[in-house]
């Protein structure tokens, strides 16, 4: 597909580049001097009420006028060149955003046509998309009588009906059943891994982040605390698998332990067990003792941690690093007071 906005674009560009970005609303800093990069794959935007997400999404759509520091988007100025930013970009905000009396379909085909595609194509790619968010025949409802679900789907069409290279999601499963929550989070993934877009994730939804994002920036009081691949970040500090199984798990702990094994007991799950990494040589001896104790195995990997540990971990180091600044400023402040 050829489009003009794209084909002068570098490969090597970064979809998200903030150097320094400082957002202030009156006297209050909302962005403090943010410097982050978002790369290909699904990265994770996390932090608590009042970090600053929104704010930050609004700066690499160009909505806000930054008080310092600079965002490129594929490269682009979205402060000088906003059309040609927004035309690489789906948003999915987390506010309803439908027009009331549209049908599904026909609020996907007025997103097209805002987008600049033709009526024809616009009708066409706005069934294409629906389809494959599985919108079935209810796209030609009016849109405030759709379920939470199904708005979800048809702002998630409208979104991705100009085919963008980068799609920015807020709260994307909120008020979705299990069912569609993982149908949500499968098509992010669909995208990111099958048709090469990039996908920036905003939530409170750790164990969603865990699962689909290659990479999380965790946010708190404008400034950037952690950011990294989520691999690393939840790797623990002592190396261990996991043993999910159905069975007697006491007892395999203890032959396992028995033949030179070391394996006790997940804290967090009672259908589970961690040992020391077994290593292709020692496999054969969790296979043999499982069938000996009685118990069937489901599922041996690596143990993580949870990501919502390193969250708190983070943000009680960020309070903690806050507090000793501002004691210090108190102190300085103090000595140089007559």
């Amino acid at each position: 597909m050829g489009d003009p906005t794209r084909d002068d674009l570098s490969r090597t560009d970064l979809p998200v580049r903030l150097d320094g970005v400082v957002k202030r609303y009156g006297s209050r800093t909302v962005l403090d001097n943010v410097s982050l990069e978002v790369t290909p794959g699904i990265t994770g935007l996390v932090g608590p009420n009042g970090a600053g997400k929104s704010t930050l999404v609004r700066s690499i759509l160009g909505l806000v006028r930054l008080a310092a520091g600079s965002v490129r988007v594929f490269g682009l100025d979205p402060a000088r060149e906003p059309r040609r930013v927004r035309s690489l970009l789906g948003v999915v905000p987390e506010d309803e955003c439908a027009v009331p009396g549209l049908s599904g379909v026909e609020m996907v085909r007025y997103a097209a046509r805002l987008c600049g595609l033709p009526g024809t194509e616009s009708l066409r790619r706005a069934h294409e998309v629906l389809d494959w968010c599985d919108a079935g025949q209810e796209r030609y409802r009016p849109v405030e009588t759709l379920s939470v679900g199904t708005r979800q789907k048809v702002a998630f069409a409208a979104a991705m009906v100009h085919d963008p290279q980068m799609v920015i999601l807020d709260e994307p499963t909120n008020g979705l059943d299990p069912l569609e929550r993982r149908a949500m989070l499968g098509r992010l993934v669909t995208l990111a891994r099958h048709h090469g877009k990039t996908v920036l994730v905003s939530t409170h939804v750790l164990p969603d982040v865990q699962s689909i994002c290659d990479r999380v920036v965790v946010l708190a009081r404008g400034r950037v605390r952690l950011t990294g691949a989520i691999d690393d970040l939840t790797r623990p500090e002592i190396p261990a698998h996991r043993l999910e199984g159905d069975g007697p798990l006491d007892d395999l702990a203890r032959l396992l332990c028995a033949r030179g094994l070391p394996a006790w007991r997940a804290g967090d799950d009672e259908g589970a067990l961690l040992l020391e990494p077994p290593g292709a040589d020692r496999l054969g001896l969790v296979w043999e003792s499982a069938r000996d104790a009685g118990v069937v195995i489901r599922s041996l990997t690596p143990a993580l941690r949870p990501l919502e540990e390193v969250f708190v971990q983070t943000l009680r180091a960020a309070d903690d690093a806050d507090a000793d600044g501002h004691e210090a400023s108190e102190r300085r402040i103090g000595h140089a007071t007559p």
